[in-house]
């Protein structure tokens, strides 16, 4: 303790040399007191500017201004998110173009989340192979009245996703799937007619007879005309099969004005063309298109042909096919140039998206295949993998598309049971109320026509003593109304 004045307090010390001379004893207090605050102030001084340093070190270490830092802090208003996850999608599923792999994608992606799917209303895959899709072919779809406003995104009419194949009709998918992003997917024209020829088996359709060292192709370019009109199913698949798909007729396939003009058209309605050849890097579009997470658009090959089913195209059999297919040839050109122009757009960071992505492939596919089994379909000549890692995880990823519109198909089979078992029991519950009502102002009327000799007066009406005990019978009988929030709802079927 310092204190310093003329009544001096001794500090401890300074209790031996207080005796011997009271001048250097004050003198000597003095000192020791200075030193003292001197070395409290230091040591309070470098707690603060320790303090005070440190985020200034950090941001210096990094490259960073301390002060812009401070100063983005009290400028940048609240951070909103960039995007939000696309949940209204369209996928127009063309043959033999990868479609299968793109369509789990999406199934896996809304059926997790519990998102509405239009789906065949007949049991099949497929909406229908040989007209314009109509929104009468949609599962549980209801004609209502529609208000187009997009600028407002308030729709909450309609399905979210569309992922089987259908012949592309805009105005009729719009119907279904409201404000929806669309997607397609194309293949190079050779490739995909070969594979659609073995797919169809359009060589035994058309009689077409060979030699052990014949190929089939090449016997049905010597007369293509014949052999097509032996074709039935499949037949829209014979010539500019992806070109038919995208709502173009076939009767425009020889002009080339319509041809161009339908590309232009798909250009403006198409938000993204996949290249199966690119197949990756048109995930990675699909992505950023979407707002989609890296792991919403991982896959593992399900079908894949076995190799005794592939034909050799030489390069004479190759131009035939192009020849053949010249307006798949345009649109699969002009798309393909339109993918590379996005690609571009994108920027640097595509490519490290692109390397991380087939990173993450390489890893889920060791991890769910592990202990698969390979089952062969000998009417497609296809190899189907089976799952052999049962986690949620895996068995979501290689779930075919089929099993994903069955699993939709019942969940949506089990949603319409229980709104027609609780309207259903609503409606009864209301007639047998409005039976008892019924029988209680009977009974009134007829208990207002009995004059009986020993009466009462409440709430200023004469009632006789009869009728109140008659009275409270009935009302005992009578229940509450019944409504849907008050109905519970009825289990699984």
């Amino acid at each position: 303790m310092c204190t310093i004045n003329n009544e001096t307090t001794i500090m401890p010390s300074d209790r031996e040399s207080h005796h011997s001379s009271p001048t250097s004893t004050l003198f000597t207090r003095q000192v020791s007191c200075s030193i003292a605050a001197m070395f409290s102030l230091v040591f309070t001084l470098s707690i603060y500017l320790s303090m005070k340093q440190m985020p200034l070190v950090f941001y210096q270490t990094h490259n960073i201004s301390f002060e812009n830092v401070q100063l983005a802090r009290t400028l940048e208003p609240p951070r909103e998110p960039l995007c939000s996850p696309a949940q209204r999608i369209v996928f127009l599923k063309t043959h033999k173009t990868a479609g299968t792999s793109i369509g789990t994608i999406l199934q896996r992606y809304g059926y997790t989340r519990n998102l509405s799917f239009a789906i065949p209303a007949k049991d099949t895959p497929v909406f229908h192979c040989c007209r314009y899709f109509k929104r009468t072919d949609v599962y549980q779809y209801t004609e209502q009245e529609v208000q187009f406003e997009p600028e407002f995104g308030n729709q909450t009419w309609g399905f979210n996703m569309m992922t089987s194949h259908a012949v592309y009709s805009r105005p009729e998918m719009d119907a279904v799937v409201p404000d929806g992003l669309y997607v397609t997917s194309l293949r190079n024209p050779v490739d995909q007619f070969e594979s659609a020829f073995v797919y169809f088996d359009m060589m035994k359709q058309a009689k077409i007879t060979t030699n052990n060292n014949t190929n089939p192709l090449s016997v049905f370019f010597t007369n293509p005309e014949k052999y097509r009109k032996r074709i039935r199913y499949g037949e829209k698949q014979v010539q500019n099969g992806q070109m038919y798909d995208l709502g173009f007729q076939s009767q425009y396939f020889s002009d080339p004005f319509y041809i161009r003009y339908k590309i232009r058209q798909l250009e403006r309605e198409f938000d993204l063309v996949i290249i199966k050849e690119y197949f990756d890097e048109s995930l990675i579009l699909m992505k950023k298109l979407f707002c989609w997470e890296m792991d919403d658009i991982l896959y593992i090959p399900k079908r894949i042909r076995d190799s005794g089913f592939r034909y050799n195209i030489s390069e004479n059999l190759r131009q035939n096919i192009r020849e053949w297919n010249h307006a798949d040839v345009l649109l699969y050109e002009h798309f393909n140039r339109t993918l590379w122009r996005k690609i571009e757009e994108y920027g640097a960071e595509f490519w490290q998206e692109l390397d991380a992505f087939r990173r993450r492939i390489v890893d889920v596919t060791s991890l769910c295949e592990a202990g698969s089994q390979i089952i062969k379909d000998n009417v497609h000549h296809m190899n189907i993998i089976r799952l052999g890692n049962k986690t949620n995880f895996c068995r979501n990823l290689l779930r075919m598309d089929g099993e994903y519109t069955a699993l939709i198909r019942k969940r949506m089979q089990v949603k319409e049971w229980r709104n027609t078992k609780r309207n259903t029991s609503i409606s009864d519950l209301n007639s047998k109320q409005q039976t008892v009502k019924g029988n209680i102002n009977s009974t009134k009327s007829k208990l207002s026509t009995n004059n009986s000799p020993i009466s009462d007066t409440m709430n200023g009406k004469r009632i006789t003593r009869v009728r109140k005990k008659i009275f409270k019978k009935i009302v005992k009988k009578i229940k509450k109304p019944v409504t849907k929030a008050g109905y519970k709802a009825v289990g699984k079927p």
